[in-house]
């Protein structure tokens, strides 16, 4: 059994501390050291360079940038404390707050200003970085050019201090969503004389993370050999605590496999679960938010497979009715690629655009693809017609997939099966197109519908590339004048990849955020998978 004994000695030395000077007073729910578990060892905690959501969560907490992402799901002013947008929607510009500084383990102390951002923005776009996210910022004027390295004058780059607390920041065109991006880790300050004093090494350990959010990182304890005491502890900052209160002491990140049991056993305060491992937690002993924030569909490879047919794609397409398949918990069927939580202040993509963008089943459709398609295919190939998926994750939603390929024996004579693989085995099958059929699932980086869509561009390519057509659709959708232009875009990019067969809608994953009930104020971003704990209380 894996123990964590030192800091579960400190946990109870500190809730005996806090019981002792508490029981005097009423319990405002301050003061109090959340845990919680992540399943890895976080990356990297450098923003510009993080990809995984294990570092986006800690960087969450430890960085601040222009803007966070706020209760409702939008993004609200952080380190902004105003700004404004000429009228061609191309300048932004900031006023910051002047009262934010940096800080660290070791006492750093220097005031957070204009040239955090520029730095921050700079290393994003130098190829050196390999920055994972600098294609989504690619709206700043010459960051496109920087970053292949067309211009290696920084100083070109469209995001500008105008003294100490105003930043300037120019776009070469248009993009709905920016806010939205400017509350991402990538989007994050950095100091410049912190980052060469870590000397390669910046946000690699707890004595080379800096702070200018919330919490700062105290202690960061990984060893891959061992299942003891894998953990970071943060702890809140006075610099910060100054001027926003900040009521938490501090945060446990435990590295950890266990995570229900450490959430029945109070280690950990909050934890996410879907399907049937969530059923049990929603009752009156827990409180939870849901969201749809995740799609599955099956994906056919056009790249070298038989599915380069669109007949054959046209037959699975047709002969696929959803409705008719029987969902387990906290799945519901799929009327699309992009799931309902995703909204801007238009409301919910799904409802602006009009709800389904599903194909309607028609057997008889179905049955002449199929017979067209087979006068061109190798019988053996037919034969060979496999959906591969992810073990320990998709055979919840498996079983209700099993119906579909029910369907399409009864309707069109054609027999396939699901093999189960590890994680690692399905990505790389993807990488090198080493597979006919994928049960795919979609998980958008941040709130908008280009999140999901943009997997199947051949920026992206994570899966069989769409044509040019489908490509500039969400390039314009990017760069379009406001959000209900940005959604029609979406909305015929969609369509096109639906009706096309590339990608078969089954079902939205409802994902739950459960806390114990004595917690209040914890804010869960399902998108980015960071967790705001400011202003989190908890009553004894």
């Amino acid at each position: 059994m894996k123990k964590r004994t030192t800091i579960r000695i400190s946990a109870f030395l500190l809730c005996l501390c806090c019981a002792f000077f508490t029981s005097c007073k009423e319990d405002d729910g301050k003061g109090y050291v959340f845990g919680y578990d992540i399943s890895s060892n976080p990356g990297s905690l450098d923003p510009q360079y993080a990809s995984d959501r294990e570092s986006y969560l800690i960087i969450g907490s430890v960085f601040e940038g222009l803007f966070r992402i706020g209760a409702d799901g939008n993004a609200e002013k952080a380190m902004a404390e105003s700004y404004t947008v000429s009228d061609d929607g191309l300048t932004y510009n900031f006023k910051l707050k002047q009262d934010r500084y940096w800080t660290d383990v070791n006492g750093y102390n220097k005031k957070v200003t204009a040239a955090d951002f520029v730095f921050g923005f700079r290393r994003l776009f130098l190829p050196e970085t390999r920055a994972p996210k600098a294609s989504e910022y690619f709206c700043i004027k010459n960051s496109d050019k920087i970053n292949s390295g067309e211009i290696t004058d920084l100083s070109q780059l469209g995001v500008t201090a105008q003294g100490d607390y105003s930043l300037t920041i120019e776009l070469q065109y248009t993009e709905p969503s920016f806010a939205m991006l400017l509350a991402m880790p990538a989007a994050m300050p950095c100091n410049e004389e912190y980052f060469i004093k870590a000397q390669g090494k910046y946000g690699l350990d707890a004595e080379r993370t800096a702070s200018n959010g919330p919490f700062y990182v105290k202690t960061w304890n990984y060893d891959a050999w061992s299942n003891n005491n894998n953990n970071l502890v943060l702890r809140y900052s006075d610099k910060y605590n100054e001027h926003d209160e900040v009521t938490p002491l501090g945060l446990n990140f435990f590295i950890e496999d266990n995570h229900i049991t450490d959430f029945t056993d109070g280690t950990s305060q909050s934890i996410v679960l879907s399907g049937s491992k969530a059923k049990s937690y929603l009752d009156k002993n827990y409180i939870y938010d849901e969201f749809s924030t995740a799609v599955y569909g099956i994906t056919m490879n056009t790249s070298n497979s038989i599915f380069r047919s669109d007949k054959l794609r046209y037959a699975l397409l047709y002969a696929t009715d959803t409705a008719e398949l029987e969902m387990p918990f906290g799945y519901t069927v799929a009327d699309g690629a992009v799931p309902p939580s995703v909204k801007n202040s238009l409301g919910s993509y799904r409802d602006v655009v009009g709800g389904k963008a599903v194909v309607k089943p028609d057997e008889i459709k179905a049955y002449t693809a199929y017979q067209s398609a087979c006068a061109g295919i190798d019988k053996a190939d037919l034969y060979s017609v496999n959906i591969i998926a992810v073990e320990n994750r998709d055979e919840e939603i498996g079983e209700s997939v099993k119906g579909i390929l029910q369907q399409w024996q009864a309707k069109l004579g054609m027999y396939c099966s699901i093999s189960y693989i590890s994680e690692s085995e399905y990505d790389e099958k993807l990488k090198n197109g080493d597979y006919t059929l994928a049960l795919t699932r979609l998980n958008g980086s941040y709130n908008c519908p280009e999140a999901y869509l943009n997997s199947f561009t051949d920026n992206v390519n994570k899966y069989s590339a769409m044509n040019s057509d489908y490509s500039k659709l969400l390039e314009k959708a990017s760069q379009a004048k406001d959000e209900k232009e940005e959604y029609e875009l979406c909305r015929q990019a969609e369509k096109q990849l639906i009706s096309d067969g590339r990608f078969i809608p089954v079902a939205y994953v409802t994902e739950y955020f459960i806390s114990t009930k004595n917690c209040e104020n914890i804010i869960y971003d399902a998108f980015t998978g960071q967790i705001d704990y400011r202003n989190a209380l908890y009553f004894d």
